[in-house]
């Protein structure tokens, strides 16, 4: 299972909902359809709360960004939405990485942390993607660990 942990808050959508947006649809979608080894965990740090998006449950994602847009939307104010669940996951769970230089063996399950506000999280090793926009380091990730058969 892939999991990506994207550290944000409500604000931050409401400022930039189309990075959200994309971060969504590239840790997702595929050409073929949805992946559905992916879990992305939106951890909201203004309510504290925690969505997860779960790639094997989503139904009716789209690759525009104006319906992920709306998906996320509904998700946040608490409207149903397929693959959508609400917890207060644990966030360290698995290999936790990160933006950065330091490499080390990938062990599943891991987590790819995109931060758009700041967490209190140790990344245990880097991909050195950070000068990448958000939702082109979790495109490469994806495209990484595909190509190492994980």
């Amino acid at each position: 299972m892939r999991r990506f942990l994207v550290a944000t808050s409500l604000a931050k959508f409401r400022h930039i909902p189309h990075i959200h947006a994309k971060i969504l649809v590239g840790a997702l979608l595929i050409s073929n359809g949805i992946r559905r080894d992916v879990e992305v965990l939106f951890h909201l740090t203004d309510v504290e709360k925690s969505v997860k998006i779960v790639g094997a449950r989503v139904k009716r994602l789209f690759p525009d960004e104006d319906s992920a847009v709306g998906f996320l939307k509904k998700v946040f104010t608490g409207k149903a939405q397929s693959g959508a669940v609400v917890d207060s996951e644990n966030l360290t769970i698995g290999t936790v990485m990160g933006a950065g230089s330091r490499r080390c063996e990938i062990r599943t399950p891991f987590t790819y942390v995109v931060q758009l506000e700041r967490i209190d999280v140790d990344i245990e090793c880097g991909v050195d993607v950070g000068s990448l926009p958000p939702h082109h380091q979790v495109v490469v990730v994806n495209v990484m660990t595909d190509r190492m058969g994980l």
